[in-house]
C-alpha cells in the first residue's frame, strides 16, 4: 500500500476518533452541568416548601404527639425528598445541612416509627415510606461519620 494512502487513512482515523472523544465529552460535561442544576433546583424547591408550607411549618414545631394525618403529611414530604436522593437527583449534602436534622428527628421518633411500621402491615407493604427510611439512616450515617472524624 502506498505510504501516503496509508499515512492519510491513519490520519483520518485519529482525526475522527478525537472529534468522537471531544463529543463525548463534552456531551458529559452538559450533562453532568445539567444534573447539577437539577439538583439544586430540587432543593432549593424542598427547602421553600418546608420552610413556607404553614402545614409543615407546624408540624415541625409542634411538642405533642403528631396525629396519624400530620405524621402522612410529614413523611409523604420526606418520602419525596427520600426519592429524590434515591435517584441522585437532589444534593444530599444541601439536604443534610437544611432538612438532615428534621428528617433524623422524625426517623428517631418512636411514635413515628410505630405508625409506620403499622402502615407497612396494614398494607402488608413493606415499601411504604422506604425512600424516607434509606434517606434518614444515609443521613445517620453522615452525621455519625462527621461525628467520629471531627469534621
Amino acid at each position: 500500500m502506498n505510504p501516503i494512502l496509508l499515512s492519510g487513512l491513519v490520519g483520518a482515523i485519529v482525526g475522527a476518533a478525537a472529534a468522537i472523544t471531544a463529543q463525548f465529552v463534552s456531551h458529559r460535561l452538559a450533562t453532568k452541568r445539567e444534573l447539577l442544576r437539577f439538583q439544586i433546583q430540587s432543593f432549593e424547591r424542598f427547602r421553600r416548601e418546608f420552610s413556607e408550607d404553614e402545614n409543615l411549618r407546624q408540624i415541625s414545631i409542634k411538642k405533642e404527639p403528631l396525629t396519624d394525618d400530620e405524621i402522612d403529611d410529614y413523611l409523604g414530604f420526606f418520602e419525596e425528598i427520600g426519592l429524590y436522593f434515591h435517584r441522585n437527583l437532589v444534593d444530599v449534602e444541601l439536604v443534610d445541612e437544611i432538612l438532615g436534622d428534621s428528617i433524623i428527628d422524625a426517623w428517631e421518633d418512636e411514635h413515628i416509627r410505630k405508625v409506620v411500621g403499622a402502615v407497612r402491615g396494614a398494607e402488608d407493604d413493606r415499601t411504604y415510606f422506604r425512600y424516607f427510611e434509606r434517606l434518614a439512616k444515609y443521613l445517620i450515617e453522615m452525621r455519625d461519620k462527621r461525628i467520629r472524624t471531627g469534621e
